[in-house]
Protein backbone atom coordinates (compact mmCIF):
# COMPACT_ATOMS: atom_id res chain seq x y z
CA UNK A 1 0.00 0.00 0.00
CA UNK A 2 1.71 3.60 -0.96
CA UNK A 3 0.17 6.52 0.17
CA UNK A 4 -1.20 10.08 -1.44
CA UNK A 5 -0.74 12.37 1.29
CA UNK A 6 -2.94 15.01 1.52
CA UNK A 7 -3.28 18.68 3.28
CA UNK A 8 -6.43 18.39 5.12
CA UNK A 9 -7.23 22.34 6.40
CA UNK A 10 -5.74 25.21 4.64
CA UNK A 11 -3.67 27.54 6.66
CA UNK A 12 -5.83 30.34 8.08
CA UNK A 13 -9.44 27.72 7.79
CA UNK A 14 -12.06 28.81 5.87
CA UNK A 15 -14.46 31.76 6.32
CA UNK A 16 -18.45 31.51 5.38
CA UNK A 17 -19.38 28.78 2.59
CA UNK A 18 -15.98 27.09 3.05
CA UNK A 19 -13.86 29.95 1.16
CA UNK A 20 -10.29 29.97 2.33
CA UNK A 21 -8.49 32.51 3.84
CA UNK A 22 -5.95 32.27 1.93
CA UNK A 23 -7.21 33.53 -0.92
CA UNK A 24 -7.63 37.25 0.89
CA UNK A 25 -4.37 36.58 2.51
CA UNK A 26 -1.04 36.30 1.38
CA UNK A 27 0.61 35.40 4.66
CA UNK A 28 -1.35 32.34 4.33
CA UNK A 29 -0.78 31.19 0.61
CA UNK A 30 3.46 31.74 2.00
CA UNK A 31 2.54 29.23 4.88
CA UNK A 32 1.21 26.62 2.33
CA UNK A 33 4.43 26.95 0.42
CA UNK A 34 6.24 26.95 3.69
CA UNK A 35 4.21 23.81 5.15
CA UNK A 36 4.93 22.06 1.76
CA UNK A 37 8.25 22.63 1.80
CA UNK A 38 8.89 21.44 5.60
CA UNK A 39 6.81 18.04 4.65
CA UNK A 40 8.75 17.98 1.15
CA UNK A 41 11.95 18.04 3.98
CA UNK A 42 10.64 15.27 6.10
CA UNK A 43 9.32 12.93 3.41
CA UNK A 44 12.03 13.22 0.98
CA UNK A 45 13.13 9.95 -0.85
CA UNK A 46 10.21 7.89 1.36
CA UNK A 47 9.06 5.47 -1.98
CA UNK A 48 6.01 4.70 0.11
CA UNK A 49 4.65 8.19 -0.36
CA UNK A 50 2.92 7.94 -4.12
CA UNK A 51 2.22 11.98 -4.16
CA UNK A 52 1.46 14.78 -2.15
CA UNK A 53 -2.21 16.04 -2.57
CA UNK A 54 -1.77 19.93 -2.13
CA UNK A 55 -4.97 21.25 -0.79
CA UNK A 56 -8.01 19.47 0.01
CA UNK A 57 -11.44 20.91 -1.52
CA UNK A 58 -10.15 24.63 -2.24
CA UNK A 59 -12.55 27.38 -2.49
CA UNK A 60 -11.65 30.48 -3.35
CA UNK A 61 -14.15 32.93 -3.73
CA UNK A 62 -12.89 36.07 -4.82
CA UNK A 63 -9.43 36.52 -4.68
CA UNK A 64 -8.08 39.57 -3.50
CA UNK A 65 -5.27 41.55 -4.53
CA UNK A 66 -1.61 40.55 -4.12
CA UNK A 67 -3.11 37.06 -3.44
CA UNK A 68 -2.56 34.42 -5.97
CA UNK A 69 -5.65 32.23 -7.62
CA UNK A 70 -5.70 28.45 -6.78
CA UNK A 71 -4.21 27.42 -10.26
CA UNK A 72 -1.21 29.95 -9.90
CA UNK A 73 -0.78 29.07 -6.04
CA UNK A 74 -0.39 25.37 -6.76
CA UNK A 75 2.06 25.85 -9.65
CA UNK A 76 4.21 27.68 -6.98
CA UNK A 77 3.79 25.04 -4.47
CA UNK A 78 4.53 22.30 -6.58
CA UNK A 79 8.02 23.89 -8.03
CA UNK A 80 8.60 24.61 -3.84
CA UNK A 81 8.52 21.03 -3.32
CA UNK A 82 10.61 20.09 -6.30
CA UNK A 83 13.44 22.28 -5.17
CA UNK A 84 13.43 19.62 -2.20
CA UNK A 85 12.17 16.09 -4.24
CA UNK A 86 12.52 16.99 -8.21
CA UNK A 87 9.93 15.31 -10.20
CA UNK A 88 7.32 14.08 -7.02
CA UNK A 89 3.59 13.42 -8.26
CA UNK A 90 1.22 16.54 -6.88
CA UNK A 91 -2.12 15.26 -6.80
CA UNK A 92 -3.97 19.19 -7.87
CA UNK A 93 -7.73 19.44 -7.17
CA UNK A 94 -10.14 22.36 -8.75
CA UNK A 95 -11.54 24.83 -6.73
CA UNK A 96 -14.44 24.87 -5.67
CA UNK A 97 -14.88 21.79 -3.66
CA UNK A 98 -12.59 19.73 -5.30
CA UNK A 99 -15.97 19.01 -7.50
CA UNK A 100 -16.05 17.47 -11.24
CA UNK A 101 -17.05 20.31 -12.18
CA UNK A 102 -14.27 22.38 -11.72
CA UNK A 103 -12.62 20.87 -14.26
CA UNK A 104 -14.88 23.04 -17.03
CA UNK A 105 -12.73 25.68 -17.76
CA UNK A 106 -9.83 24.55 -16.21
CA UNK A 107 -6.16 25.16 -18.11
CA UNK A 108 -3.63 22.28 -16.80
CA UNK A 109 -0.58 23.15 -14.26
CA UNK A 110 2.01 24.27 -16.81
CA UNK A 111 4.32 21.16 -14.88
CA UNK A 112 4.52 17.19 -15.41
CA UNK A 113 3.53 14.65 -13.40
CA UNK A 114 0.42 16.63 -11.86
CA UNK A 115 -2.46 14.00 -11.09
CA UNK A 116 -5.74 16.33 -10.95
CA UNK A 117 -7.97 14.58 -8.21
CA UNK A 118 -11.78 15.22 -7.68
CA UNK A 119 -14.15 14.29 -5.18
CA UNK A 120 -17.80 12.65 -5.85
CA UNK A 121 -20.40 13.23 -3.79
CA UNK A 122 -23.13 13.66 -6.13
CA UNK A 123 -26.50 14.34 -5.80
CA UNK A 124 -25.55 15.49 -1.95
CA UNK A 125 -28.54 15.32 -0.94
CA UNK A 126 -28.42 11.28 -1.87
CA UNK A 127 -24.94 10.96 -0.38
CA UNK A 128 -25.39 12.44 2.81
CA UNK A 129 -28.97 12.22 4.17
CA UNK A 130 -29.40 11.96 7.20
CA UNK A 131 -25.80 14.05 7.62
CA UNK A 132 -26.45 17.17 10.00
CA UNK A 133 -29.58 18.85 8.73
CA UNK A 134 -30.03 16.75 5.13
CA UNK A 135 -33.55 14.88 5.28
CA UNK A 136 -32.99 11.35 4.19
CA UNK A 137 -35.63 9.34 1.87
CA UNK A 138 -33.81 9.68 -1.19
CA UNK A 139 -32.91 6.39 -3.14
CA UNK A 140 -31.06 5.90 -6.51
CA UNK A 141 -31.50 5.25 -8.78
CA UNK A 142 -34.63 7.60 -8.50
CA UNK A 143 -36.46 11.06 -8.54
CA UNK A 144 -33.93 13.15 -6.07
CA UNK A 145 -34.38 16.69 -6.17
CA UNK A 146 -36.63 16.93 -9.29
CA UNK A 147 -34.42 15.30 -11.04
CA UNK A 148 -33.89 11.61 -12.52
CA UNK A 149 -30.65 10.59 -11.30
CA UNK A 150 -29.34 7.53 -12.59
CA UNK A 151 -26.16 6.11 -14.34
CA UNK A 152 -26.59 8.50 -17.44
CA UNK A 153 -27.02 10.56 -14.79
CA UNK A 154 -24.26 10.27 -13.03
CA UNK A 155 -22.09 9.90 -16.13
CA UNK A 156 -23.27 13.20 -17.12
CA UNK A 157 -22.42 15.13 -14.00
CA UNK A 158 -18.47 13.46 -14.42
CA UNK A 159 -18.83 15.45 -18.15
CA UNK A 160 -16.36 17.79 -17.06
CA UNK A 161 -13.71 15.36 -15.26
CA UNK A 162 -14.45 13.46 -18.37
CA UNK A 163 -13.57 15.89 -21.14
CA UNK A 164 -10.45 17.62 -19.26
CA UNK A 165 -8.77 14.00 -19.15
CA UNK A 166 -9.83 13.62 -22.84
CA UNK A 167 -8.67 17.21 -24.19
CA UNK A 168 -5.40 16.86 -22.16
CA UNK A 169 -4.67 13.45 -21.76
CA UNK A 170 -3.78 13.87 -17.87
CA UNK A 171 -3.99 11.14 -14.82
CA UNK A 172 -7.73 11.55 -13.03
CA UNK A 173 -7.88 10.15 -9.32
CA UNK A 174 -11.66 10.34 -7.71
CA UNK A 175 -9.41 10.94 -4.13
CA UNK A 176 -12.89 10.46 -2.65
CA UNK A 177 -16.94 9.34 -2.91
CA UNK A 178 -18.87 7.52 -1.13
CA UNK A 179 -23.04 7.63 -0.45
CA UNK A 180 -24.08 6.63 3.05
CA UNK A 181 -24.77 3.59 4.51
CA UNK A 182 -28.51 4.15 5.66
CA UNK A 183 -29.41 5.06 2.08
CA UNK A 184 -32.89 3.28 1.74
CA UNK A 185 -33.40 0.19 -0.28
CA UNK A 186 -29.62 -1.11 -0.42
CA UNK A 187 -29.33 1.95 -2.59
CA UNK A 188 -26.11 2.95 -1.43
CA UNK A 189 -25.01 0.21 -3.59
CA UNK A 190 -26.38 0.76 -6.39
CA UNK A 191 -24.89 4.29 -6.12
CA UNK A 192 -21.13 2.92 -5.39
CA UNK A 193 -21.45 0.32 -7.91
CA UNK A 194 -22.64 2.94 -10.85
CA UNK A 195 -19.84 5.24 -9.83
CA UNK A 196 -16.89 2.87 -9.87
CA UNK A 197 -18.26 1.27 -13.16
CA UNK A 198 -18.00 5.06 -14.88
CA UNK A 199 -14.46 5.31 -13.02
CA UNK A 200 -13.12 2.20 -14.33
CA UNK A 201 -14.58 2.80 -17.89
CA UNK A 202 -12.35 6.02 -17.90
CA UNK A 203 -9.53 4.56 -16.66
CA UNK A 204 -9.18 6.72 -13.06
CA UNK A 205 -7.56 5.78 -10.14
CA UNK A 206 -10.30 6.04 -6.98
CA UNK A 207 -10.28 5.63 -3.81
CA UNK A 208 -13.40 5.26 -1.60
CA UNK A 209 -13.82 7.34 1.45
CA UNK A 210 -13.64 6.37 4.16
CA UNK A 211 -12.37 3.04 5.75
CA UNK A 212 -12.29 3.03 9.60
CA UNK A 213 -13.04 6.88 10.33
CA UNK A 214 -16.80 7.75 11.07
CA UNK A 215 -19.13 4.62 10.38
CA UNK A 216 -21.69 6.48 8.62
CA UNK A 217 -19.25 5.96 5.42
CA UNK A 218 -18.44 2.38 6.57
CA UNK A 219 -18.64 -0.67 4.55
CA UNK A 220 -18.19 -2.72 7.42
CA UNK A 221 -21.46 -1.46 8.62
CA UNK A 222 -24.87 -2.31 7.88
CA UNK A 223 -27.84 -0.06 6.85
CA UNK A 224 -29.62 0.36 10.23
CA UNK A 225 -28.23 3.67 11.67
CA UNK A 226 -28.56 3.03 15.79
CA UNK A 227 -26.21 -0.15 14.68
CA UNK A 228 -22.74 1.48 15.52
CA UNK A 229 -21.49 -1.80 15.33
CA UNK A 230 -19.59 -3.81 12.11
CA UNK A 231 -21.98 -6.28 10.27
CA UNK A 232 -20.94 -9.88 11.51
CA UNK A 233 -21.58 -10.57 7.87
CA UNK A 234 -19.55 -8.98 4.99
CA UNK A 235 -21.74 -6.26 3.34
CA UNK A 236 -22.86 -5.63 -0.10
CA UNK A 237 -20.60 -2.36 -0.17
CA UNK A 238 -17.75 -4.50 1.12
CA UNK A 239 -18.43 -7.40 -1.61
CA UNK A 240 -18.51 -4.68 -4.17
CA UNK A 241 -15.34 -2.92 -2.98
CA UNK A 242 -13.19 -6.25 -2.50
CA UNK A 243 -14.60 -7.35 -5.96
CA UNK A 244 -13.10 -4.43 -7.73
CA UNK A 245 -9.97 -4.52 -5.65
CA UNK A 246 -9.26 -7.91 -6.80
CA UNK A 247 -8.89 -6.70 -10.40
CA UNK A 248 -5.80 -4.29 -9.38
Amino acid sequence: IRMLLDLHPPPGGRREKGICRMFQERRYQDKLVSVWEQLARRYRGRAIIYAYDLLNEPVEGPVAEGCEDWRSLATRVTRAIRAIEPGKPVAFEPAPWGGPDGFDGLVPLDLDRVIYSFHMYRPHVFTHQGVREVPVGAVYPGEIGGERWDKARMRHELGPAIEFGREFNVAIHVGEFSAIRWAPEGSAHRWLSDAIELFEEYGWDWTYHAYREWDGWSVEHGEDPKDRGPSPEPTERMRLLQHWFGKN
